[in-house]
């Protein structure tokens, strides 16, 4: 029957009828199955038994198998079944045939699933991309995330289904049935992202990367199976000449965020903008470098690319500045500590090759504790080198402090600090 099938597919034919005989004893046994083609599901058999010495033995035959295989009132086949001429050419009304089975389903409209299986597959992953910048775009602005009234969570599962969810033809078969596949599918990658309730950035990476997409497509084929849904070849559509030139500058033109964090060495370097022989406030005469302390910064970042090389890329941070003294030091020895906490914001020209990055530009910075020989504000220059790998970042940096002044209580002396630090950051860009 595959044979058969095979030729009825090629010449557009949705039915076949299968026709088998045995002979024994001088007595024929006629067995006829109608069949779809397209799973060679049999929907109607007959049989008769009857000697066949002449052709009107075959057309009586013809019509007792017509009787059982077709409808009352009625010897027309589907147009693609084929079936002996004397069946055809009887006038005899038959009296008791069984209902017709059911007829194929008729269909206004096919679906391709290869072109359903493209769309998840490739579109799928990039709306979960897109979704996961707009989600760090938001956090860093709350109150125009807050206008989404949606968790994290919640509002990454949402946006995403609802975006591939568009992507699906109208009043494709089960349409309801696969978005609910694709809710259930977000929703185990959410649960897998989560720490504490709450969306944890380095898990979601890793689900993300090891989602099981072909699962996802299994699951879609089986709920998409319909006899309007048709498994064919599907070209995605040509991309316009020089589109993958323009999809390549939109890729680099797109502003992007990043998340920073690390750890840096600070020092303070000083001057007296005049010398007092007699230190009278206690002040440490001269001038000099003062001992290196173990800080932090963390923050965020955006790059806006003025050119697929040349990139501006503001920043807010917080970081740890200070110095170790030790002309001061506790009655147990401890050497004295001042620690200043900075609001900084840093505005970077970098230059980009491929994954190297080469960064300068002045940074204005905020102490938030005011500790003594610290101004409340503090300017200087930012350099340093970095490697975007992927979606990964990591670097160097090192703020060279130009000039703070620090007012001695009391005197007409002032003080000139300089801040040092050189710090290692890694960070994620979305």
């Amino acid at each position: 029957m595959a044979s058969i099938a095979q030729t009825a597919k090629r010449h557009g034919t949705e039915y076949i009828c299968v026709v088998t005989m045995t002979e024994a004893f001088g007595a024929h046994s006629i067995t006829a199955r109608l069949a779809r083609v397209s799973d060679l599901q049999v929907i109607k058999s007959g049989t008769t038994d009857r000697a066949l010495k002449s052709f009107d033995d075959l057309t009586a035959v013809s019509n007792e198998l017509a009787r059982q295989l077709l409808p009352p009132g009625s010897y027309a086949l589907p147009t693609a079944l084929a079936v002996a001429p004397a069946a055809v050419a009887s006038k005899e009304a038959p009296v008791d045939a069984p209902p017709a089975p059911a007829g194929p389903k008729e269909c206004d409209k096919t679906y391709n699933l290869n072109e359903l299986i493209f769309k998840i597959k490739d579109g799928f992953p990039a709306k979960l991309k897109d979704c996961s910048s707009t989600l760090a775009k938001d956090m860093l602005t709350p109150a125009t995330f807050g206008g989404h009234k949606l968790e994290p969570k919640s509002f990454l599962t949402q946006c995403a289904v609802d975006g591939v969810k568009k992507e699906l033809p109208e009043g494709f078969p089960n349409k309801d049935k696969i978005v609910g596949s694709l809710t259930n599918f977000m929703q185990g990658i959410m649960n897998a992202a989560l720490a504490g309730g709450a969306v944890d950035p380095k898990k979601l990476l890793s689900a993300v990367a090891s989602m099981d997409i072909m699962g996802l497509v299994s699951d879609v084929k089986k709920l998409a199976a319909d006899e309007c849904v048709v498994d064919e070849p599907y070209e995605p559509p040509a991309a316009p000449a020089g589109s993958d030139e323009d999809d390549e500058k939109k890729e680099k033109s797109s502003v992007s965020f990043g998340i920073r964090a690390g750890m840096n060495f600070s020092h303070t370097y000083a001057e007296y903008s005049f010398y007092d022989p007699y230190d009278t406030y206690g002040i440490h005469n001269g001038e000099g470098n003062y001992g290196d302390i173990l800080g932090m910064q963390v923050g965020f970042v955006v790059d806006f690319p003025i050119s697929d090389w040349f990139h501006l890329q503001p920043g807010l941070m917080y970081i740890q500045k200070g110095m170790k003294d030790a002309s001061y030091s506790y009655d147990d020895g401890r050497i004295s500590t001042i620690t200043a906490h900075y609001i900084e914001f840093p505005l970077l020209l970098s230059l980009k090759f491929s994954v190297l990055r080469l960064n300068v530009g002045p940074y204005i910075g905020w102490t938030l504790n005011n500790p003594p020989f610290y101004a409340a504000l503090d300017l200087g220059l930012s350099t340093g080198i970095g490697f975007d790998i992927g979606m990964f970042y990591i670097g160097t940096f090192y703020d060279y402090g130009f000039w703070t002044q620090y007012g001695v209580v009391g005197s007409d002396r002032n003080i000139n600090t300089y801040n040092r630090t050189l710090g290692l950051n890694v960070g994620i860009n979305l």
